[in-house]
C-alpha cells in the first residue's frame, strides 16, 4: 500500500503578538528568539526577516516548532487577510502589569475578535515592584477578555519577559492551544501561503518573504503572487542561511521576483513554467479577482467560484450571493464565469476552508473530479435555481457565526449578608423579578451602578437546596466574587445563551 500523498499532517502554529508598543511585545520576541532558538541557530543568529522559527521542549519530552511574525501595526490581520484566510493562526495579547489595559489594549482586543482568531493572554513586567496582575485580569474581564478562573476559558500566563520568567509556560499554552484548533496541512505538494513582506535589494534584487501555510516550497519551482512572479533560484531561511526547500510554515525569503509583490497576497507555485503557463490562461493573475472585488468585513468570509452555461445565469447567481451576505458571513467571489469546471478551479480554492464551487448547467472535467477527492473543496451542481436558493439558505444558516449572548432573567435585592470565605459569599435575598438559578453570572449593582461581577454557585429556598427560584420570595444564595457584597445591593442574573 502506496502512502497518500495528499495526507495531512500536523502543523506548527504561526503566532503573531499584539498589544501596547511599551508592554515588552519585542523584548518578548528577543528572549524567545535567544533561548529556544532552532538547533541549526545554536551560539545565537541575527535575525535577518520578519519571521523566525523557534523549537520548544514540551513537558512531555517532545520538541515541536512554532513560528513568530513581527510585523509593524500587527500588519498580520486585517490588510495581510486575503481570500478568506489570515497568516497568523493564534495571537498573544500582551498586557503590562505595572500599566494594565489601556486603549491601544482594547483595539488590540477588538481586532482579535474582528478576525476571529484564537488567543492567550501574556500579563508581562510580572519582576516589576509596582506590577499587579490581579487589576490586569479585573481590567481584561470588564473588557469581556474572560480568563481562566475570571469566568472564562482563555489561558493565560504571567510572564517577565525580561528574565524568561513564565516565558516557558506561554509557549507551552500557545503549543496547547495550537493542539486544540488542530492547525493540519499536506506537506507533499507544491507550496501556497502569504507574502508577509517584500522588497529590492541592489544586488539580489526583488525579494519577498514569504509564510509557508501549506505544502513544500524547493528551489527551481516558480512562485505566483498578484502579477509578480518569480523562479526560485535563491532560498534563505529566517537567519538568512540559503536552504534548498522550506515546509510549512516556514517564513522563507525569495529572491528573483520580476516585481514588488503586494503584502498580504497570497502566493501559489508551480513545479514547472508549464504548469503556470497553464494555470494564468485559465485562471489570471493570483489575486486579480480579490482587488477588483474588494474586501469584505463579514465574521465569516466564504470562498466561491461560480461557473454556469451562460454569463446571464453567472450574473444571477452571483446577486443571490450577494442578497444572502450579510455582517456575519458574506460570499467572496474569486472567479466567475462560463465553462465547464476545470482542476485548476479546485486548485484555486484548496487552501481555503470552506470553500464552495457552484456550477449550473455544466460538467465537471474528469481531473477536476479527482482533485475533488483529494482537496478539501466542496461542489454543488444544480440545473433549477431555486433548488441552488433553498441549498444557499441552508447552506448560509449552518454556517452562520453563532455568538454567546447575555440575557438577564432576574433580579434580586440582597437582605442580609452571611458568612464569607475567601471569595464565596453566604447571602439572603429576594428575588424581586425573573429567575435566578445555579450558575448564573451576577452582575452586582450599588446605587444602580456596576460595582463588579461574581457568579451563583449554591441557591436554597427555605431548607432545601434547589437549582432555579422562578417565583417571587426570598432565598439563600452562595456567591463566587471579589467584591464584598452588602445589604441594598442588587444582583442582576444573567445567563447566556448561543444565537
Amino acid at each position: 500500500m502506496t502512502a497518500n500523498k495528499n495526507a495531512k499532517t500536523k502543523r506548527p502554529p504561526v503566532v503573531a503578538i499584539m498589544g501596547h508598543v511599551d508592554h515588552g511585545k519585542s523584548t518578548l520576541l528577543d528572549y524567545i528568539r535567544k533561548s529556544n532558538t532552532v538547533a541549526e541557530e545554536a551560539g545565537g543568529i541575527t535575525q535577518r526577516v520578519s519571521a523566525y522559527e523557534v523549537e520548544h521542549k514540551r513537558e512531555d519530552g517532545s520538541v515541536e516548532k512554532i513560528t513568530f511574525i513581527d510585523t509593524p501595526g500587527h500588519a498580520a490581520f486585517g490588510k495581510m487577510r486575503e481570500r478568506g484566510a489570515s497568516i497568523a493562526d493564534i495571537a498573544i495579547l500582551i498586557v503590562a502589569a505595572d500599566d494594565g489595559v489601556n486603549m491601544q489594549t482594547k483595539e488590540a482586543i477588538q481586532t482579535i475578535k474582528d478576525e476571529g482568531i484564537p488567543f492567550v493572554v501574556a500579563i508581562n513586567k510580572t519582576d516589576k515592584p509596582e506590577a499587579n496582575a490581579d487589576r490586569v485580569k479585573n481590567q481584561l474581564m470588564e473588557n469581556e477578555v474572560f480568563l481562566e478562573g475570571y469566568g472564562g476559558q482563555i489561558s493565560y500566563a504571567e510572564i517577565s519577559a525580561k528574565t524568561g520568567k513564565g516565558v516557558d509556560h506561554l509557549l507551552e499554552i500557545i503549543l496547547l492551544l495550537a493542539d486544540l484548533e488542530n492547525f493540519e496541512g499536506t506537506e507533499d505538494t507544491p507550496a501556497t501561503g502569504f507574502v508577509l513582506e517584500s522588497s529590492v535589494d541592489p544586488k539580489k534584487g526583488i525579494s519577498a518573504t514569504l509564510i509557508i501555510k501549506n505544502g513544500t516550497l524547493k528551489t527551481g519551482q516558480i512562485i505566483a503572487s498578484g502579477n509578480s512572479v518569480a523562479k526560485t533560484r535563491i532560498l534563505e531561511n529566517h537567519s538568512g542561511k540559503n536552504i534548498k526547500s522550506a515546509a510549512f510554515c516556514a517564513p522563507v525569503k525569495v529572491y528573483g521576483f520580476d516585481s514588488l509583490p503586494k503584502t498580504g497576497a497570497e502566493f501559489l507555485t508551480f513545479d514547472t513554467k508549464k504548469d503556470f503557463e497553464k494555470f494564468t490562461k485559465e485562471v489570471g493573475s493570483i489575486g486579480e479577482a480579490e482587488e477588483t472585488k474588494g474586501l469584505t468585513k463579514a465574521e465569516k468570509i466564504i470562498p466561491v467560484i461560480v461557473k454556469s452555461d451562460t454569463m446571464g445565469v453567472t450574473e444571477t447567481i452571483l446577486s443571490i450571493l450577494k442578497d444572502r451576505s450579510t455582517d456575519s458571513l458574506s460570499f467572496k467571489v474569486i472567479q466567475a464565469g462560463t465553462g465547464n469546471i476545470s482542476e485548476n478551479d479546485v486548485k484555486t480554492l484548496s487552501t481555503e476552508n470552506d470553500s464552495l464551487i457552484i456550477a449550473f448547467n455544466v460538467n465537471v472535467d474528469p481531473n477536476a473530479k479527482k482533485q475533488l477527492l483529494e482537496k478539501n473543496v466542496r461542489l454543488e451542481s444544480f440545473d433549477i435555481i431555486y433548488k441552488l436558493t433553498e441549498f444557499l439558505d441552508e447552506y448560509v444558516e449552518d454556517l452562520r457565526p453563532k455568538k454567546k449572548v447575555a440575557e438577564e432573567t432576574g433580579r434580586l435585592k440582597i437582605l442580609k449578608t452571611f458568612s464569607r470565605t475567601k471569595e464565596k459569599q453566604v447571602i439572603g435575598c429576594r428575588l424581586e423579578d425573573g429567575s435566578v438559578a445555579v450558575g448564573n453570572e451576577a452582575v452586582i449593582l450599588r446605587q444602580e451602578h456596576e460595582i463588579g461581577k461574581g457568579k451563583v454557585i449554591n441557591l436554597q429556598s427555605g431548607k432545601s437546596e434547589i437549582k432555579e427560584l422562578s417565583e417571587p420570595g426570598e432565598c439563600g444564595i452562595m456567591i463566587e466574587s471579589k467584591i464584598e457584597l452588602a445589604p441594598g445591593d442588587y444582583i442582576k442574573a444573567i445567563k447566556y445563551v448561543i444565537k
